[in-house]
């Protein structure tokens, strides 16, 4: 069972949840992947909240892979740069973007409008929740070619403290 923060455990709950939902998950998706276990808990569901957000617009979570052919070389460049795999989970802010686990439990977002933008949400399921459905700002990465990013209106360059190290 996946962990879910108290603080959107209600959000998960008027989404449909409840602890022990389980559903079939595609068999492309590795089963010992943290992928699986979250697809299975939460597959399906579409997850909002439109209170007060805490520093940026909260998102939208739909718990369902992804699969926008504009980022199908997301999981091989972010995966060979992480040295993991990484596989979609959901789709977020209206469908603009892409919610990626990693093999440990990482969760990585990606933008569909810009391909050059993609952020770490949080080390867990749960932070990532929380940055999310609350509003929370998340931390940019930047390739080895990239020199700046614009996120949040900002930009971020390569020395900015809110960039997300990977190495």
């Amino acid at each position: 069972m996946v962990e879910v923060p108290t603080s959107v455990r209600s959000l998960f709950a008027a989404a449909g949840w409840n602890p022990g939902r389980r559903i079939a998950v595609a068999r492309v998706v590795p089963v010992e992947h943290p992928a699986a276990e979250i697809l299975a808990e939460f597959g399906g569901l579409r997850v909002h909240h439109r209170g007060v957000a805490e520093g940026c617009a909260p998102s939208d979570v739909f718990f369902c892979p992804a699969q926008f052919d504009e980022l199908s070389l997301v999981p091989d460049v972010w995966g060979k740069l992480l040295g993991t795999q990484l596989i979609d989970v959901a789709t977020t802010e209206d469908s603009y973007g892409a919610l990626y686990v990693d093999n440990l439990g990482r969760h990585f977002g990606a933008n569909c409008i810009d391909n050059d933008v993609f952020y770490f949400h949080g080390a867990s399921f749960g932070k990532a929740m929380e940055v999310l459905l609350l509003g929370r700002r998340s931390r940019p990465l930047l390739r080895p070619d990239q020199e700046r990013v614009a996120l949040y209106g900002q930009v971020f360059a390569r020395d900015h403290p809110g960039i997300y190290k990977y190495r």
